[in-house]
């Protein structure tokens, strides 16, 4: 089983090291670079999704000078055309990712978007150097006046809380969701941040639990203010997860789950689209 992990590591590790020294140019970043706050959204073959969500975060999110830009992940190239064409419309800078390992060949949906952040990180974020970056799921929206930089005022992360800690284990176990987490950029810039999914004391740790080794574990939880806990609520009849669920994080935004369609759920959007009219 140590051998079996070994190999898996290393698997992993020079996946990660070949996408980390790829090229990637990014062109003019002028109105991009400096931002006091930088919001990215990792796509993934959904428009309406993006669409959404760029008009609900231009109506609620009250932080100036901050940037929203859109990262395309998706593996449906039609999607990408779509979803282009929605920011474009919007006015909100998009960039597409490269052909991603975890997407197209070996399909793991927890290492392609955690594949797809440390391209970002590294070939986007490293280079704008916003004072606050942080990452949001394609699938999550402000529906009340909110503040990310308030948030992040005497801290140099914020947002939502996953431990993974085992009973009796000997050191907690956690990391922020990478639906929902933030970052100040020259408290973290040193760091070889990494946002794939991993294995720590043998318990398993999703997307960007990676981070645990290099950042959150020098870091008590009992110290850390992360978001409210997480409530759920039916936006409709059926009662099934995947369809029918919504969670509401920090009370002030709401996930819809399940953006990226994996568990196929054929009129969500339908839905979904007549509940977000109301905000």
């Amino acid at each position: 089983m140590a051998l079996r992990r070994k190999i898996w590591d290393a698997y992993i590790a020079t996946i990660r090291e070949i996408y980390n020294h790829r090229k990637y140019t990014l062109h003019d970043t002028s109105n991009i670079k400096n931002k006091r706050l930088c919001f990215i959204t990792v796509a993934f073959n959904n428009d309406f999704l993006i669409e959404e969500q760029i008009r609900l975060i231009k109506k609620y999110i009250t932080d100036t000078d901050y940037v929203h830009i859109v990262v395309d992940n998706s593996s449906d190239m039609r999607k990408r055309d779509a979803i282009k064409t929605v920011c474009s419309n919007a006015c909100v800078p998009y960039f597409s990712l490269p052909f991603n390992w975890f997407s197209k060949i070996d399909k793991r949906g927890s290492y392609s978007h955690g594949l797809a952040m440390n391209l970002i990180y590294y070939k986007i974020i490293k280079k704008i150097k916003p004072e606050v970056f942080g990452f949001i799921d394609h699938d999550i929206f402000p529906i009340k006046p909110y503040s990310v930089l308030q948030k992040m005022d005497n801290q140099i992360f914020y947002g939502r809380l996953v431990d993974r800690s085992p009973d009796n284990h000997h050191r907690k176990l956690w990391y922020l969701w990478a639906g929902f987490c933030f970052f100040k950029f020259d408290e973290v810039k040193n760091l070889k941040m990494n946002y794939l999914p991993c294995q720590v004391d043998n318990v398993y740790l999703d997307t960007a639990g990676s981070n645990f080794l290099q950042l959150y574990s020098k870091y008590s939880l009992e110290r850390i203010n992360f978001t409210a806990p997480v409530i759920e609520k039916y936006f409709r009849e059926g009662g099934e997860y995947h369809a029918d669920l919504l969670h509401y994080i920090d009370l002030d935004w709401l996930h819809a789950i399940n953006g990226s369609n994996w568990k196929k759920v054929k009129d969500k959007d339908d839905y979904l689209k007549g509940f977000l009219a109301q905000f």
